[in-house]
């Protein structure tokens, strides 16, 4: 399953989480096209670039506009617009934790924050194109590294205060933060609202593969040599449940044995408990005789023993083997309930969230003939019962 990780090192801001997200392959042109559809007067670009030696985009916003809005403003702009019924209730969210923070900080009303000046056409096409970007990627899961709390101070329109800016550091409330020397705003209020709202703290253990990396930039030239970066990981989780192995493969032609052995071959091999699978496929022999291929799959020290055995049941004079790697998910068995009477239930384990229970199929059999039911019904409900299972299996070799 693929994700994004945001690693943070310099901080985040809106228009550097697009900037990172279109140079991850989010389409340009679909974000520009869906930003058209809201009535502002802005344009957008991107551009490719250097930064100390690391290739990056870089995300603009152009626009002479510069109306007080308030809340119901945005909101209203957003709600009219063509854009999908799920980006716009993403971005009004976000756009209502913006304005709580700020009202909260000023004490105010949040239908009565202003966003003023050009950054309210900034922050509009920020929340907006994100979720635009998120969505032309088709990643539904996004984590984030810790948040950089600065050093320092800002001078906002009320006066100087520190770093990060009031609304920020609310907004980072009951978030992963670390603290840094850089004397300038790293987190911005509106990179605040949407890392927060689209990321959760990367908490996890599970190894991963990365697919991608790609980098957005910021505005700001750092002096301690720290690039304004804001660097994106796509990658994909490796299961911690799956166990490699090695097996051995056994096999053998014969197109001269009594049909009737077959019986006795299935329930020799399927019974004998170094066999992991045994099956046979019909084949076209040498001068043209209808034969079966007669396929073992067995523990590799094993292997030798059972060659000989299916040689003995078989007459064949000589049986293949090759060894050959495979992948396991854990399982393990357990019993349900159902009326009536017990049945076993197998599991497979593919994530710590993904459980397959599937009823034994014997069990399922035996109830149907002993009760004179359907099987499917029987099937049926005894798959509901385990719906809401509940377990501490011990896990057990494939």
């Amino acid at each position: 399953m693929s994700f994004l990780y945001f690693d943070c090192f310099s901080g985040v801001s809106g228009d550097m989480i697009i900037s990172a997200l279109l140079n991850c392959g989010a389409s340009f042109d679909y974000l520009n096209t869906s930003l058209s559809n809201l009535p502002i007067a802005a344009t957008v670009s991107q551009q490719q670039k250097v930064l100390q030696g690391i290739n990056c985009t870089s995300f603009e916003v152009h626009s002479k506009e510069a109306p007080l809005r308030h809340l119901p403003d945005i909101e209203k702009i957003i709600a009219d617009s063509n854009l999908s019924p799920i980006i716009k209730s993403q971005s009004i969210s976000v756009f209502k934790r913006l304005a709580i923070a700020e009202s909260t900080v000023h004490g105010i009303s949040h239908e009565h924050i202003h966003f003023h000046e050009i950054g309210a056409v900034d922050t509009i096409i920020d929340i907006v194109g994100t979720f635009l970007c998120l969505d032309s990627l088709g990643i539904d899961e996004v984590y984030t590294s810790p948040l950089p709390w600065s050093s320092g101070f800002i001078d906002i329109s009320h006066g100087r205060y520190p770093l990060p800016a009031p609304a920020a550091a609310l907004l980072l409330s009951g978030f992963p933060c670390v603290f840094s020397d850089a004397a300038f705003e790293l987190v911005t209020p509106t990179g605040a609202a949407l890392i927060t709202a689209i990321a959760s703290p990367w908490t996890a253990t599970r190894s991963f593969v990365p697919s991608q990396i790609a980098y957005g930039a910021g505005t700001y030239i750092r002096k301690d040599k720290v690039p304004n970066l804001l660097r994106v990981v796509k990658a994909d989780f490796v299961s911690p449940e799956l166990t490699a192995e090695t097996v051995a493969v056994l096999e053998t032609e014969v197109d001269d044995v009594n049909p009737e052995v077959f019986t006795h071959l299935h329930h020799l091999f399927t019974s004998h408990p170094s066999v992991l699978d045994y099956f046979t496929t019909p084949v076209q022999m040498k001068k043209n005789r209808p034969g079966m291929l007669i396929t073992l799959l067995t523990r590799p020290d094993a292997s030798a023993l059972l060659a000989h055995r299916l040689m003995l049941e078989t007459g064949s004079l000589g049986v293949r083997q090759r060894l050959q790697n495979r992948y396991t998910v854990p399982r393990s068995e357990s019993q349900v309930q159902t009326p009536w009477g017990t049945v076993r239930i197998k599991l497979a384990y593919f994530t710590p969230d993904v459980i397959r229970i599937k009823p034994e199929f014997d069990d399922i059999q035996a109830i149907a003939v002993q009760h004179k039911l359907p099987i499917y019904e029987v099937y049926k409900t005894v798959s509901s019962l385990t719906a809401n299972f509940t377990f501490l299996p011990e896990t057990k070799n494939p």
